[in-house]
């Protein structure tokens, strides 16, 4: 039984450190907002550092007051909503 808890104990501390942060950085590490345009609704954007979604095209993110070198566009949802709307059309 001690075994099945030093593996669980193991795989906790695997997880925390390997993967719980993961961070969306620029190409230099350093913070950027990511701009995700949708199809038909408002624009809506991402800091890179704690993942906090915002309306605002402001260079610091409201949450956790990271400061944006740079904008970077994930096109992924726009893409997504338009053919779901095209076929909707259908």
């Amino acid at each position: 039984m001690s075994g099945l808890i030093w593996i669980v104990v193991i795989a906790v501390i695997l997880a925390v450190c390997c993967g719980g942060g993961k961070k969306k950085t620029g190409s230099q590490g350093k913070p950027v907002r990511i701009d995700h345009p949708h199809y038909y609704d408002e624009d809506d954007h991402e800091c890179s550092v704690c993942g906090a979604r915002f309306r605002g095209k402001g260079m610091t993110c409201p949450k956790c007051g990271a400061r944006f070198t740079g904008t970077k566009e994930d096109d992924e949802e726009f893409i997504e909503e338009m053919v779901v709307w095209d076929d909707d059309d259908d």
